[in-house]
């Protein structure tokens, strides 16, 4: 398997690990709003809050949510299984669903068998209750190692069709009859592996954390400087939802990452004062001020006759970044005209979070402005320190400001609006002046729908060409077969933020509304069958 082929399996991957992750901001909302309901503070300001009904319903909101962090083993493997499937996404997942009960009640049988199970409390023993099975406890990675091997056997074996007596054993069923003994086998082999895997997963996230303000920052750093690769995901993600994070036993109940660990903290009104864990997960820092810093710095270094321009660009860009947390519109308008910008981006947004660090400076800062203050506000200044958060991060906008201005004027750099710099993020009458276009240029008149899908498609080269189209947060990530038959030029037409050119993966980026263009796309795909 050639750099290539491993890169776009890596970034499929990634793409795949987001599909239960979106369900976590949803989950994180109603966890918030349960808490405040049940928050001391509020009940004193507002005593009707004390009634029974409201009472229960806050604990009802709470645990009824907090299922699916519990749960996030099995979510994983029928969510990656889904994201990696090329067809017949439903069935990869409904397969998906059964070979994890049947993990769990192989090593659940085995372990009673052979007298492995582990008597009384289990907290730190590293055996845990999962769908009410006492079994060996590996957080989210076999759900995650069944759905990648799943998903691998449904994309080569579900459209095989077998003949005669075997029909009925065919296809989709096929993947299961082979996948049955793989994992039976999984659910002995990590009844015995696990442990000690488990240890070494704890010293290296005890490491990490034992660094300190150090550890902190180079997550930070590590985290932003592989957005461009589309990569970042697989950081974080082991970062938040498994040992690496850290685990904890809150309300009687084991969780483990950074993410599963403060939502857990956020609805269990006994925790004083949320885990200084929390420090890993402060993006709302670099979100809210730290872009706006940047986007500031490169308007005022506009030249003056383009400042309108480049403020139709970039303050949209900015208040994407601010109120929901979508960083890559603001991120991409310096990346590809101004490398060492995020460069030095990603070097700030890991020295902020040392900071952070050094001042144990506590607050829920995972998304936008809105998550912020639905996250904290509710929960007072006992268990988190968010007016100091807002300190700093003011303190962050500015000097992002000012070292982003220093480097723009003193480097002559090319960002958006200064001299013949080409604008790499287009207003809609800048768009419409582009596909107006000189004569002879290639322009695609027919748009097919706001988002001009016939332009993405011809770009891709054409129908034949793409195999899969799919999309994160703000990319549309598209599986090609001839990379030759690709024409940037054609895919700008359809006003992308950018576009990342990975040889048999393609992301373009478009941002918030990237969904809606993966609608589009797709219907248009189907109409032209």
């Amino acid at each position: 398997m050639n750099k290539e082929a491993v890169t776009t399996y890596l970034s499929d991957l990634s793409r795949a690990m987001l599909a239960p992750i979106y369900v976590l901001p949803l989950v994180g909302f109603v966890i918030a709003i349960g808490a405040a309901v049940t928050n001391p503070g509020i009940v004193d300001m507002l005593p009707f809050l004390n009634a029974p009904f409201f009472k229960g319903m806050g604990e009802v909101l709470v645990w009824s949510t907090l299922s699916v962090l519990i749960n996030l083993h099995i979510i994983f493997a029928v969510g990656i299984s889904i994201g990696l499937a090329k067809k017949d996404k439903h069935l990869a997942g409904f397969n998906a669903m059964i070979l994890y009960f049947v993990y769990l009640y192989t090593m659940n049988t085995y372990m009673k068998f052979n007298g492995l199970l582990i008597e009384g409390d289990l907290a730190g023993t590293g055996q845990a209750t999962i769908m009410g099975l006492q079994v060996v406890d590996t957080g989210i990675f076999v759900g995650m190692l069944l759905g990648i091997v799943n998903a691998y056997f449904h994309n080569k074996y579900s459209q095989k069709v077998l003949n005669g007596a075997l029909s009925l054993y065919g296809e989709s069923r096929l993947v299961l009859i082979i996948m049955l003994p793989i994992t039976i086998g999984l659910g002995l082999l990590f009844t015995h592996i696990w442990p000690p895997v488990q240890q070494v997963i704890f010293q290296f996230g005890e490491s990490i954390r034992g660094a300190g303000s150090m550890g902190v920052g180079v997550y930070g750093f590590l985290e932003r400087i592989l957005i461009p690769t589309g990569l970042h995901h697989l950081l974080w993600v082991p970062m938040h939802f498994t040992d690496l994070g850290g685990c904890q036993e809150i309300a009687g109940q084991s969780y483990c990452g950074v993410e599963n660990i403060f939502l857990a903290e956020i609805g269990d009104a006994e925790t004083a004062r949320l885990s200084s864990s929390i420090i890993f997960d402060s993006r709302s820092l670099v979100k809210i001020f730290g872009l706006t810093g940047a986007g500031l710095a490169m308007y005022h270094c506009a030249d003056q006759h383009k400042r309108n321009q480049v403020k139709a660009i970039v303050f949209p860009a900015i208040a994407s970044s601010i109120l929901v947390g979508v960083t890559e519109p603001i991120e991409f308008s310096f990346l590809f005209v101004a490398p060492i910008l995020f460069v030095v981006h990603a070097i700030l947004t890991g020295v902020f979070m040392s900071i952070l660090a050094v001042f144990d400076i506590v607050a829920v800062g995972k998304g936008g402005l809105i998550d912020f203050i639905v996250y904290n506000v509710p929960l007072g200044t006992e268990k988190t320190d968010w007016p100091l958060y807002i300190v700093v991060g003011l303190v962050q906008c500015a000097v992002y400001y000012a070292v982003f201005r220093l480097l723009i004027t003193k480097l002559n750099l090319k960002t958006l609006g200064r001299g013949d710099a080409e604008m790499k993020l287009h207003s809609k009458s800048d768009y419409k002046e582009k596909t107006a276009g000189p004569v002879g240029e290639v322009v695609i008149q027919n748009q097919v729908g706001e988002y001009n899908s016939a332009a993405i498609i011809q770009g891709l080269g054409g129908k034949d060409n793409i195999v899969d189209v799919q999309n994160c947060y703000t990319r549309l990530r598209v599986e090609i077969r001839d990379p030759e038959l690709v024409d940037e030029d054609i895919i700008r037409q359809s006003n992308p933020m950018g576009i990342v050119n990975k040889g048999h993966n393609i992301q373009i980026i478009f941002g918030s509304h990237v969904a809606s263009v993966r609608q589009e796309v797709n219907e248009q795909l189907q109409v032209m069958a």
